[in-house]
C-alpha cells in the first residue's frame, strides 16, 4: 500500500491532469476520448478548473514541491517526472516546445536518440541467423517473404484466430494475476487507422488493423499486448487496487505524451513473456521483428520531424526495412508519425521495451509476484522502473 502523501499527490495530480485535459479539448473542440490527452478514464470525475495553459503550469508548479515530501523514492521520482510531462505538454501547445527530440525527451522521459544503422543490422543479423537455422533459404529478404508467407493469417479469419488466442492467454494470464470474473474482450476489426490494434478498455474491445500482412505470431503477440495480460490487466489492476484504497487516482488515467507512456506500452510488449508464452522459433522471429519495426517508428519520425525528408522517401525506408507487413503497415506507420500530436509517442514502443525487459529479465523468478505488484498497482517512467529491488 502507498503512503497517505502518495495517494494525496496522485490525488491532486489526477485533478489537475483532468483539468490540462479539458483545456485541451476546448483547444481541439474535440468531444471523443481518443483524441484528448486523457484517453482512458476508469472513473475519476473531479478536475480543476483551468482557463488556459499558464493556470495549468501555475497548478503543476504549485504541486510539484509536495513530491520530495513523499516517503517511497520510486513514487518521489515518478511524480516529479510526471509534473515535468504535463508543464511540457502545455508549453508544447504554447508553442514553446517545438523541437521534436525535446518533445520525446521532456514528455516521455526517454533517451530522444532514434535508432541507429547499427542497431537496425544488429536485429537484421538476428533475424537471418535464425532463419536460416530454421532452414529457410536465400538473402535476408527472401527468408522473410517464406516465413510470412507460411504463417500469414487471412483477413476474413484475423477474428476468429484473435478469438481463440485470447481464450489462451486469459488462461495462462490467471496463473499470475488475479483476473476478474466475467469481464472478457472481444475483437474487432477495422481498416485505413494509424495503428496495428487498439485496445478499447470501455467497450472492452480490442479493434485489430487488417490493412498490414498478420501473422499468427503477430496475433500473438497483439492479443499480449492489447489485453491479456497487457492492456486490459493494467487498467482493471490499477482500478481495482484504487477501489480498495491501496493505489493512487492518477492510476485511473491513461495519459498520452507523458511519463507513463512507455512503460505503458513496454510492460504490455513483455506480456507473451510475463505468462511464458514464446514456444517455438516462429515465435523468437516475431520478437525480434516487434522490436526492429518498434526501432523504425522513431526513425521514421524522426526522419520526417527533424531531417524533413518528404513522405515519399520515409515511405521508401520504411518499405526497405520493415521486411514484412506490406503496404498495409506502411501506411498505418506513415498516419501515425504524421500527427503531431503523436509525433513523439511513438519513441514510447522502443525505448520502452528497453527499460521494461532490461528489469523482467533480472527478476528471479521467487520475486515475480513482487515484481508484478510494483509495475501493475502504480505507475511508472522508464526511470522509476529501475528502482525495483
Amino acid at each position: 500500500m502507498l503512503s497517505e502523501k502518495a495517494l494525496m499527490f496522485g490525488q491532486r495530480l489526477a485533478k489537475i491532469t483532468m483539468g490540462i485535459d479539458e483545456v485541451y479539448r476546448r483547444e481541439l473542440s474535440a468531444p471523443g476520448n481518443i483524441d484528448g490527452l486523457v484517453v482512458v478514464n476508469m472513473g475519476f470525475n473531479e478536475r480543476e478548473k483551468f482557463n488556459n495553459y499558464d493556470e495549468c503550469r501555475e497548478g503543476l508548479r504549485e504541486l510539484l514541491p509536495k513530491a520530495f515530501e513523499i516517503e517511497e523514492e520510486d513514487r518521489r521520482l515518478y511524480y516529479t517526472q510526471a509534473c515535468i510531462s504535463l508543464d511540457s505538454f502545455c508549453a508544447f501547445r504554447q508553442g514553446k516546445l517545438q523541437s521534436l527530440t525535446s518533445q520525446v525527451g521532456m514528455f516521455l522521459h526517454v533517451n530522444p536518440a532514434p535508432v541507429s544503422y547499427e542497431e537496425i543490422e544488429r536485429d537484421k543479423k538476428k533475424l537471418r541467423s535464425l532463419l536460416t537455422s530454421m532452414g529457410y533459404l536465400g538473402d535476408l529478404e527472401t527468408q522473410m517473404n517464406e516465413w510470412e508467407k507460411k504463417n500469414t493469417v487471412p483477413k476474413d479469419s484475423v477474428k476468429d484466430c484473435m478469438d481463440d488466442l485470447m481464450k489462451i492467454a486469459r488462461e495462462r494470464t490467471g496463473n499470475i494475476l488475479e483476473l476478474p470474473e466475467n469481464d472478457f474482450y472481444k475483437c474487432k476489426i477495422e481498416t485505413n487507422v494509424p495503428y496495428n490494434a487498439r485496445s478499447d478498455y470501455e467497450n472492452r474491445t480490442v479493434w485489430i488493423n487488417i490493412d498490414p500482412i498478420l501473422t499468427k505470431q503477430g496475433l500473438k503477440h497483439l492479443v499480449c499486448h492489447e489485453c491479456y495480460p497487457g492492456h486490459f490487466m493494467q487498467f482493471t489492476l490499477r482500478r481495482s487496487l484504487y477501489e480498495k484504497g491501496i493505489a493512487a487516482a492518477d492510476g485511473l488515467l491513461s495519459v498520452v505524451n507523458h511519463s507513463s507512456s512507455a512503460t505503458f506500452e513496454g510492460i504490455a510488449d513483455a506480456g507473451i513473456e510475463f505468462i511464458d508464452w514464446v514456444e517455438d522459433d516462429d515465435d523468437r522471429v516475431c520478437a525480434i521483428l516487434t522490436n526492429l519495426r518498434s526501432a523504425l517508428g522513431t526513425a521514421s519520425s524522426y526522419q520526417m520531424h527533424v531531417e524533413k525528408k518528404s513522405d515519399a522517401e520515409v515511405r521508401d525506408w520504411l518499405y526497405k526495412n520493415a521486411l514484412t507487413g506490406g503496404e498495409g503497415w506502411i501506411e498505418g506507420r506513415m498516419k501515425f508519425i504524421k500527427d503531431e500530436a503523436r509525433a513523439a509517442l511513438i519513441w514510447s514502443y522502443w525505448r520502452g521495451d528497453q527499460g521494461t525487459f532490461s528489469v523482467w529479465r533480472n527478476v528471479p523468478k521467487e520475486k515475480r509476484a513482487q515484481y508484478f505488484d510494483y509495475i501493475y498497482g502504480r505507475l511508472h517512467t522508464v526511470q522509476s522502473m529501475q528502482l525495483f529491488k
